[in-house]
């Protein structure tokens, strides 16, 4: 037999356990979001800017669709640049990579570059100097500026 990928639960409290799990999820309504990308990005479109936070802050495969909605909303919501700013400090977002080298931290970075108001300005400044050293040069790098100052991102 190939097991190369997972061996089948052989005890009984294994077994038993995700019978259980499957008895107590039966005929509930679960809490997540729907399983299509649209219809995902319906629900997080209609949360406040605390939810999207929360949601943010949690390891949830959500975790980016809910800084992105939050980077959409930083040009015209002070709450959102806030929340933007608090996130990118975050480790967990820092590890997250959304692709190759890009993290949610730096996404959250941009993003506050984009909203271009003198408050996200001033905060991604802080933010991108609370990186390491070659996580600076990397992310100008990616930004296609030779300072931070000149970067200027579009949404």
């Amino acid at each position: 037999m190939n097991y190369s990928v997972r061996p089948p639960a052989r005890s009984f409290a294994t077994r038993a356990g995700a019978l259980k799990m499957r008895r107590y999820l039966h005929g509930r309504a679960l809490s997540s979001p729907p399983a299509s990308p649209r219809a995902a990005e319906l629900w997080v479109h209609g949360m406040s800017v605390t939810q999207l936070k929360a949601l943010a802050w949690g390891c949830t495969p959500y975790r980016a669709r809910a800084v992105f909605e939050l980077a959409l909303r930083a040009r015209s919501e002070d709450a959102a640049v806030t929340a933007l700013g608090e996130l990118s400090r975050l480790p967990p977002l820092q590890e997250s990579r959304l692709f190759h080298l890009v993290t949610l931290s730096w996404a959250a970075i941009t993003a506050l570059l984009a909203a271009e108001t003198t408050r996200s300005r001033h905060l991604a400044y802080e933010r991108f100097a609370d990186l390491d050293p070659g996580d600076q040069q990397a992310l100008l790098l990616y930004l296609n500026a030779p300072t931070i100052e000149e970067a200027h991102p579009r949404l």
